[in-house]
């Protein structure tokens, strides 16, 4: 029986006792000193109702407990404030990759690259790291396997979300690949993407 299971079955347990009263708890004790009851029909033919309950309960305890993991463990704002220098720049070159999957960054792509720059805090490093990084990307392979090893995978694609215009298709599967490459859990994409819904 697992922990989750156990924890339920606690649980049922003070249900049926609510009272506190001395013979529910000795009726417990002998309950549990008793030697095993010999296995009647429904026991061979399958599991008692109440464990098919407390695996239930505990498949969704566990998958509550997971998706609130998922969502401690991954930003849903991007702030530069709370990175390192390296990171900080990291998404900069980040954000010039998403504008330029397309095949080019116009006018417009960088004026929305400078308002999403002020948006999550961006200082005058980031700023002049800006113009390099367009003039001289970086590999998108190498760029991407910094990005894994900084463990940055949901800044890089916040990043790109506020760098590009969704409606685009090519941006979508440039989105798409982003988090098939860095192995985000759709439950964070699609956090992400309300988050920073253009």
């Amino acid at each position: 029986m697992t922990t989750a299971q156990q924890f339920i079955g606690r649980l049922m347990g003070f249900g049926r006792n609510r009272d506190g009263q001395f013979h529910a708890l000795q009726e417990d004790a002998l309950a549990e000193a008793a030697p095993p009851e010999p296995p009647t029909r429904r026991h061979r033919h399958g599991p008692e109702p109440q464990r098919i309950v407390q695996e239930a309960l505990a498949a969704k305890v566990l998958g509550a407990w997971l998706q609130n993991r998922h969502q401690t463990l991954f930003p849903l704002t991007l702030n530069l404030g709370t990175l390192d220098a390296g990171g900080r720049a990291l998404v900069v070159r980040m954000m010039v990759a998403a504008a330029d999957a397309d095949g080019g960054i116009d006018e417009a792509e960088r004026d929305r690259i400078g308002a999403a720059l002020d948006a999550i805090g961006a200082g005058e490093a980031e700023r002049r790291l800006l113009p390099e990084a367009m003039a001289a990307p970086l590999p998108l392979g190498a760029l991407l396997n910094h990005v894994m090893e900084a463990r940055l995978g949901p800044h890089a694609y916040a990043a790109s979300l506020l760098a590009l215009d969704r409606r685009s298709r090519v941006n979508q599967a440039w989105l798409d690949y982003l988090a098939a490459r860095l192995a985000l859990p759709e439950e964070v994409t699609a956090s992400l993407n309300r988050r920073y819904r253009a």
